[in-house]
């Protein structure tokens, strides 16, 4: 793993389109700890059709492995895996012009989001003193020819003016409305689009998985969805570790009747 203080890098290789960073991971490094570990991998879709028990179509992730890294210092690790997200994000969106009229027997989008929250809180009552939430929209697609896709959000400016397509039979609507701030793109958005009428248009990645955007918000609610407690005892050689997860009643998602899986202390 890496180490302070070399002099040369033990490892250079050029970040491709058709790379990702995997989730971090905590892994046995000695008797007395463990270190962080995160791997980038060399990934490949191809579909493929299955016939047993029925004939079904996938489209399935091959992955090599380009280099494992591992390391104690936490803030090192997050900072090695941002500047690895955000040089991804920046790669140029080129286009393999052998795959251009490739044709799909199943042709599929997925739309990943996630939201990833930090915070400073208040001890004692768990106060929320300071916040960041950013929200990362990734993108896979096998779609036939050239795409153009569109994606709309609940972003507040278009409260109201929303466009419901011909072809919707059901309008997509929402009471949820947020306010986006420093909104970053990829390289295959057409960013003009976006701030003249606040739709995400872009012609995807062909079977590549690439972030499509980023943005800010406000973290809406008053309280975390749960909190963690935990108490220890110590007896002589023994030590006795108790830990509480207790879900957060004012958090609206833990009030939603229609949730899937509802969560319980």
């Amino acid at each position: 793993f890496y180490e302070k203080g070399l002099e040369k890098p033990f490892r250079e290789f050029k970040l491709e389109i058709c790379h990702e960073i995997s989730e971090p991971k905590l892994q046995n490094y000695d008797e007395n700890g463990r270190v962080h570990t995160v791997r980038i991998d060399r990934v490949t879709y191809k579909e493929k059709r299955k016939y047993q028990p029925k004939p079904l179509i996938s489209h399935a992730a091959e992955k090599e492995q380009v280099i494992k890294l591992g390391t104690t210092d936490y803030q090192d690790f997050v900072s090695f895996m941002n500047a690895v997200r955000d040089t991804l994000m920046n790669l140029p969106a080129t286009m393999d012009l052998s795959t251009v009229g490739l044709n799909y027997i199943e042709e599929e989008i997925t739309v990943d989001v996630k939201d990833e929250f930090h915070g400073i809180l208040a001890r004692g009552d768990s106060r929320i003193l300071q916040h960041s939430v950013v929200t990362h929209i990734y993108v896979l697609s096998f779609l036939s020819g050239l795409a153009d896709c569109r994606l709309g959000l609940n972003d507040v400016l278009i409260k109201g003016n929303e466009i419901v397509s011909r072809q919707d039979i059901m309008p997509t609507t929402t009471t949820r409305w947020i306010k986006l701030y420093d909104c970053q793109f990829h390289g295959a958005v057409d960013e003009d689009m976006f701030h003249n009428a606040r739709m995400v248009v872009f012609n995807p990645l062909d079977a590549c998985r690439f972030e499509l955007m980023r943005f800010r918000t406000v973290f809406a609610e008053k309280t975390l969805p749960f909190a963690l407690r935990t108490a220890a005892c110590v007896k002589g050689a023994e030590v006795e570790l108790q830990s509480w997860l207790v879900m957060s009643t004012g958090f609206s998602s833990n009030r939603d009747p229609l949730t899937q899986v509802p969560c319980e202390n």
